[in-house]
């Protein structure tokens, strides 16, 4: 059907299929010979394509969607929620690029777009019981399993018997959710690295009125000077960082005189107003986060400190990434 359910996670989104992913529906699920022999054979006519998904525009309670990723925007999957009834829906359709990573936040993010927003009962999923890298991967995640359907698929000619597993809410949020998400946040940074290198904590900005009083009161924590004041009339502020052993950097800021840039946050009574991060690749993490909507502020510009490039990001409302030129 056609649907505008959406779901975003750290590294990779579910967004509806349209007509324009027909071809990559086609290269996808022709890509693996060996996969194949799992799923419905497909025509690689792409008008037959475009017809298949003008019908299943047309149907209910059937959601299908494109596993995009979310830091270079290319689709890397395929999965779908279906026959909906009484509060319990099958999922499958399911096909990820090889050499993805896509797995793990894809499952995460289908339990979510089915149990928070479907509001769903009982997702259910069957596997062929001969694809045993399948069966395992669901009893690993672990879904509950209902046991073996006999002669219960019908694919290329031939009859198979089928593993049921099924999933409810309650289920997911205690013995799934939190395994799959810890898991997804470590497939993001590596997808990171792969496109940016290391992005490296630096610092954490926090804007003062005076540098030399709160320096006082950091002191008290162990904190010492690392060089001396600087100057920045381009920013319009003046900051000196401090640093002590076992604790993060820190860049006190004060507004320069005539300058405003620190005045919301001190008017609001907001100390935090960065954290900043190193990166060897600048350009390409400006374009990661564009991508991902969160929008720029400062463009790339000089830092007089630094000697190298700078820019920030309104991540939420009064809250700045800095990224630093490595």
């Amino acid at each position: 059907m056609k649907h505008d359910l959406h779901i975003d996670g750290i590294a990779y989104r579910l967004r509806p299929v349209t007509l324009c992913d027909a071809q990559f529906i086609i290269d996808l699920r022709l890509e693996d010979q060996d996969r194949n022999k799992f799923i419905n054979r497909i025509s690689s006519d792409l008008e037959s394509q475009k017809d298949w998904l003008e019908r299943y525009f047309e149907r209910e309670g059937d959601y299908y969607f494109v596993v995009e990723n979310k830091l270079n925007g290319d689709p890397e999957g395929l999965v779908g929620i279906y026959d909906l009834e009484n509060s319990k829906a099958e999922w499958g359709r399911w096909v990820i690029k090889k050499g993805s990573l896509a797995t793990t936040e894809c499952l995460d993010l289908l339990f979510k777009i089915a149990f928070n927003t479907l509001e769903i009962d009982e997702l259910y999923c069957r596997t062929i019981c001969d694809n045993v890298r399948v069966v395992s991967l669901h009893d690993s995640l672990p879904q509950l399993k209902r046991g073996v359907l006999t002669s219960q698929i019908e694919l290329n000619g031939g009859n198979y018997d089928v593993v049921e597993h099924y999933t409810t809410p309650k289920h997911y949020s205690e013995k799934i959710e939190r395994s799959l998400e810890r898991k997804a946040t470590l497939i993001f940074q590596r997808n990171l690295r792969s496109l940016i290198g290391k992005l490296e904590f630096h610092h954490i900005g926090l804007a003062t009125s005076s540098i030399e009083e709160e320096f006082k009161l950091y002191r008290f924590l162990g904190y010492e000077r690392e060089g001396t004041q600087f100057e920045d009339h381009e920013q319009g502020i003046k900051g000196q960082f401090i640093i002590a052993s076992g604790q993060p950097r820190i860049e006190l800021l004060e507004n320069l005189k005539d300058s405003g840039t620190l005045d919301t946050w001190l008017k609001n009574r907001v100390k935090m107003y960065h954290f900043a991060y190193k990166t060897a690749n600048i350009e390409e993490a400006i374009n990661i986060l564009n991508r991902n909507r969160i929008r720029i502020v400062s463009p790339l510009k000089m830092s007089s400190y630094f000697k190298k490039r700078i820019c920030f990001f309104m991540l939420s409302p009064g809250f700045l990434l800095e990224l630093i030129e490595d």
